[in-house]
């Protein structure tokens, strides 16, 4: 037993001989050569330059593997630990290869397995903090008409600069941007993070319908919605009710206290998928944050039907907005104003004028004259809609265009906020504000209508407001023609497609996936 015993110890003097040789030759010059030369294929010119910023503020000193000072790497590695309460995966950034620098169990044979764990350990938390600034994905949009994205801090440079002033665990506090959703569901995603830990923990399926103490199930899961604080205290019925329909105004559904079809649906999303919906919401906004730093952009969300004004960090505007049905839905994009239609005619899209027009105006042309529509033939000119033989005209061959007058009736109101995309879709007004009072507000045929669309007019025009002014206090006119302003400063418009987010008094929302574009995995 003691000549093993001595071997072991032998065992580990040749070990840690061998690691102190190899960290020892870790120096300012061969971390230099190493970065300067670009061994490693996954160092591509971005990271290279990324690396070459950090370790010349750091005077290419060794950071994560200094001999006798473990700090950094700790710090680094505890702070990977908290990935998931920040809606990242820790195993994004060599967690693994830190755990075993960390615990002793790796290995490292020569000067070149040292160079690469320092710079690795180096790119990880570049990519983390990056990560933590940015979000860990960009929004997908079917259409991208603005290339350039800002970046609004310098992480290699902060990064060197926390761990020269040995200030590590600072650093992600800094970085986080201060958007109130991203604080609000930061919560929701620790709180469920927490949650899913447990080794208790067990995803509940509700089943009856009774909205009281009795629901055993309804308990479990108004818990772990983190709606009540345990489950053993008995509540009246009352405030169980009170918090069922607190569940369901985060679900985005009628607050009447019931559990019908919907609101039993809604609660039966498992935790795993909510978290899953808020760590992909989370990594959005924080795109978002820096992307509206320095500018006002136009964010419509479709699944919440609800537009908002985003700069500096704060909403400064926001309204319901009225998007696509299912089977015409809006399309997500990115783009700028181009030009705001104050009094703008209609010019009915093809497939709206042959599918739902033609087949009135087969069994009589009046209905032109009752929806203030014109005829425009393939000149443009406007044609008498009684001279026209509607009944030998299809969806295939229609040669006119249907144009709606300005006027109290048209389908796009007082305002139309034009944008550059290759659909045609629009933000504008529209006739119909009983509509806004609905919770589901897929309705259109992929344009946004807009609740208040002054307000998003004075914004757009800036100094410029007595056109909107103007337009309020004339209200609708049957004789005037179109009046077309271009745009000044082309303010971003973001149609993205979001699964949560706050309202206005800045409660946390889930909505519901209209498009089914989400496909969360359940984890049962």
């Amino acid at each position: 037993m003691k000549k093993r015993s001595r071997f072991k110890i032998i065992l580990l003097v040749i070990f840690l001989f061998f690691t102190i040789n190899i960290c020892a030759q870790l120096t300012a010059d061969t971390l230099l050569n190493f970065v300067a030369e670009k061994k490693k294929a996954w160092i591509t010119d971005e990271k290279k330059i990324a690396l070459q910023v950090f370790y010349n503020a750091v005077n290419y000193k060794p950071v994560w593997l200094q001999f006798g000072n473990t700090g950094n790497r700790s710090d680094f590695f505890y702070e990977l630990k908290s990935s998931a309460d920040k809606g990242l995966r820790e195993n994004d950034y060599q967690y693994t290869s830190i755990e075993s620098i960390r615990n002793g169990t790796a290995k490292f044979i020569s000067l070149a397995d040292s160079l690469n764990a320092e710079i690795q350990i180096t790119d990880a938390a570049l990519h983390y903090y990056n990560n933590i600034a940015y979000g860990n994905l960009t929004p997908a949009l079917a259409y991208k008409g603005i290339v350039e994205m800002p970046l609004c801090n310098d992480v290699p440079a902060l990064l060197a600069g926390y761990i020269n002033n040995k200030d590590l665990p600072s650093l992600s506090t800094y970085l986080t941007p201060s958007l109130l959703e991203i604080t609000l569901l930061g919560n929701k995603i620790k709180w469920f993070a927490k949650l899913i830990s447990e080794k208790n923990f067990a995803e509940v399926i509700i089943i009856s319908d009774k909205s009281t103490s009795a629901n055993n199930n309804l308990l479990k899961k108004l818990y772990q919605l983190n709606f009540i604080a345990d489950t053993t205290i008995a509540l009246p019925d009352s405030v169980i009710i009170k918090n069922i329909r607190a569940a369901q105004k985060q679900f985005g559904l009628a607050a009447d206290g019931k559990l019908a079809k919907s609101t039993l649906s809604a609660f039966n999303i498992s935790i795993y998928e909510r978290l899953q919906a808020l760590n992909f919401s989370i990594n959005y906004y924080k795109w978002l944050s820096c992307f509206s730093q320095n500018k006002s952009v136009i964010v419509i969300n479709i699944p919440a039907a609800y537009l908002k004004v985003y700069n500096q960090q704060k909403v400064r505007l926001q309204m319901k907005v009225i998007v696509g049905k299912k089977s015409t839905p809006t399309p997500t994009l990115l783009s700028s104003v181009s030009e705001v239609v104050l009094y703008p005619f209609w010019h009915v899209p093809y497939n709206i004028a042959t599918k739902e027009i033609l087949p009135k105006l087969k069994r009589s042309a009046a209905i032109i004259d009752a929806g203030n529509y014109q005829v425009l033939n393939r000149a443009g000119n406007i044609t008498n809609p009684y001279s026209v033989n509607w009944k030998a005209l299809s969806t295939k061959y229609f040669p006119y265009t249907i144009r709606q007058s300005t006027g109290c009736d048209n389908a796009l109101g007082l305002l139309k906020i034009n944008f550059n995309s290759p659909v045609g879709v629009y933000l504008h007004d529209t006739p119909n504000k009983n509509l806004f009072s609905l919770n589901k507000r897929f309705l259109s045929h992929g344009c946004m209508r807009m609740e208040n669309p002054t307000a998003l007019g004075h914004l757009v025009f800036k100094n410029n407001s007595i056109a909107i002014d103007t337009l309020t206090q004339k209200g609708c006119l049957l004789t005037q023609a179109p009046i077309f302003v271009k745009a000044i400063d082309f303010m971003p418009v973001l149609v993205w497609y979001n699964p949560a987010g706050i309202d206005a008094a800045g409660n946390l929302l889930f909505f519901e996936d209209v498009y089914g574009k989400f496909k969360w995995n359940k984890k049962d």
